[in-house]
């Protein structure tokens, strides 16, 4: 009898730190937890849209170009910047690669480019600057 509650005492203590152990390495460090929810917030940038001719000066003046577009690479989706056919900021675009373009008009046009935006990239002023090659027919 003695030897079988010997036992049972050691079976049941060895259930329960087994049982302790395993809980033990199954808790989750909060320090973990935060680390993983930071590098899920997604990060935006502002990017503007400059035009250079092919020596890479900036062009000056008005053109025919009717708009501006942006398209994720990833996802396919367009943004579009303001609202004004003039309008060359694009504002809050969710971190990733896009290719910036412009709506030709009937003489000119512009190149596309593709950039990947990052806080690297970002000047003074809080925006990506991507330039955009002008031609004209």
């Amino acid at each position: 009898m003695r030897k079988t509650v010997v036992l049972s005492f050691l079976s049941a203590l060895f259930f329960v730190q087994s049982n302790a152990a395993s809980a033990k390495e199954k808790t989750v460090n909060p320090s973990s937890i935060a680390d993983e929810s930071a590098n899920k917030i997604s990060t935006t940038f502002n990017a503007r849209i400059t035009l250079v001719d092919v020596h890479g000066a900036p062009v000056t003046g008005g053109t025919g170009l009717r708009g501006y577009w942006a398209q994720n690479v990833v996802t396919g989706e367009y943004f579009y910047p303001g609202g004004q056919e003039d309008e060359d900021k694009f504002e809050n675009l969710p971190a990733g690669t896009y290719t910036f373009g412009a709506y030709n008009g009937y003489w000119d046009g512009a190149v596309s480019k593709t950039v990947t935006l990052g806080s690297g990239n970002v000047g003074p002023d809080g925006y990506i600057v991507v330039a955009l090659t002008y031609w004209v027919e």
